[in-house]
């Protein structure tokens, strides 16, 4: 797992007003125009299967995304035979070897996130029923070291930059509508996805066990109580209703693009996509310095999307108590992954107190918090 969360994302203000974009030390990546004939090559068969016509493309420009952050994007203006306006292109090289600096160091040399992904977008997402971006084409060959995906460029407006609550209750809207959507799929359409099942729980557990021996005093105790919580619930989480989920669904993987109807999500990575529990994207959502009123919001909001989208009404005992444990299971899954690397970034940190605001909440003698959800 990789990846940012939304930990420094709000606070108790809820005007619709941008914060302060913190400063991102990329480093720049040099535009190879050698590959320039294959992008256009790619770019043209893929365009011309999806509008079932010959496609011809006249001028390609390409430029270097300062936004990369797991691996190196471009952003492509395309002048296609027979057409004004230009076609905006994201490019993603999904060729781990590639990797920013910093994500070499946290993230393995492993194809399959990036060829989940595609997989996602050719089985499962559909910017008629969900909005997600189109993908126009992409390259896979090992042969040649090339793992090229062409997606629709949605935008720089990302949710992770906004602190009004009517972009973050859309955003919960729209995961509800995923997961009630998602939930029952044919094996034939997901079989490609991880599961979240006991296996998948048992080695996060161990991987928190491996990381105790390396802390001290009140991280040490702090993180074996937590595991110990953990632990007698992986046969409960093993069992609660899967369906499709994002992994990381934060607000840096969330744009937002004009609409008169309100915000409209569009919601990119999907190299983390699994099966497991809907209540693991909303933990995600929600992590960070929201105020229980905002948090209760996103929360009640995704509820009401789903009990109308569904027809049935959520059990609001029940969902507290899934909430708690998904959220307990998802900060010790991020105090492993960045255990080793916690020198690298803040993130460690932010989670140690995720769990202390966990155990005294929700696990304090089986306490359990009051949340309103429907």
């Amino acid at each position: 797992m990789g990846g940012q969360r939304n930990m420094s994302v709000a606070s108790s203000s809820t005007r619709a007003a941008p914060t302060r974009k913190r400063g991102r030390a990329v480093e720049p990546r040099p535009i190879d125009e050698r590959l320039t004939p294959a992008i256009r090559q790619t770019l043209e068969a893929g365009l011309s299967r999806l509008r079932g016509r010959p496609v011809r493309i006249q001028e390609l420009h390409r430029q270097f995304s300062m936004g990369s952050s797991s691996f190196p994007t471009e952003r492509l203006r395309v002048a296609l035979k027979g057409e004004r306006r230009p076609l905006l292109v994201f490019f993603k090289d999904l060729n781990p070897n590639h990797q920013m600096e910093k994500a070499r160091a946290v993230r393995a040399l492993d194809l399959e996130p990036g060829r989940r992904e595609l997989q996602m977008y050719e089985t499962i997402l559909s910017p008629e029923r969900f909005g997600t971006l189109h993908l126009y084409g992409y390259r896979w060959e090992p042969e040649h070291d090339r793992f090229w995906a062409f997606f629709e460029d949605g935008g720089r407006t990302v949710l992770h930059n906004y602190l009004d609550m009517p972009r973050w209750t859309a955003a919960a809207r729209w995961a509800a509508r995923f997961h009630a959507a998602t939930r029952g799929l044919p094996d034939t359409q997901t079989r490609f996805l991880p599961r979240y099942d006991k296996a998948h729980y048992q080695g996060c557990a161990e991987r928190v066990e491996q990381l105790l021996p390396h802390l001290e005093g009140a991280e040490h105790r702090l993180v074996a109580r937590g595991l110990e919580c953990f632990v007698e619930r992986i046969e409960w989480l093993s069992a609660l209703p899967p369906c499709v989920l994002h992994g990381q669904y934060f607000g840096k993987n969330i744009l937002l693009r004009r609409s008169k109807r309100g915000p409209k999500v569009v919601v990119i990575d999907w190299e983390t996509a699994a099966l497991g529990p809907g209540t693991f994207d909303l933990v995600s959502l929600t992590a960070g310095k929201w105020t229980s009123d905002q948090r209760d919001a996103m929360r009640r909001a995704y509820c009401e999307q789903y009990e109308t989208v569904t027809g049935r009404q959520i059990d609001g005992e029940a969902f507290r108590e899934e909430l708690a444990a998904v959220a307990l299971y998802q900060a010790l899954e991020w105090l492993a992954w960045w255990g080793p690397h916690r020198t690298l970034s803040r993130h460690f940190g932010n989670f140690l107190r995720e769990l202390a605001t966990l155990l005294e909440d929700d696990f304090a003698a089986g306490a359990s918090r009051t949340v309103e959800v429907a």
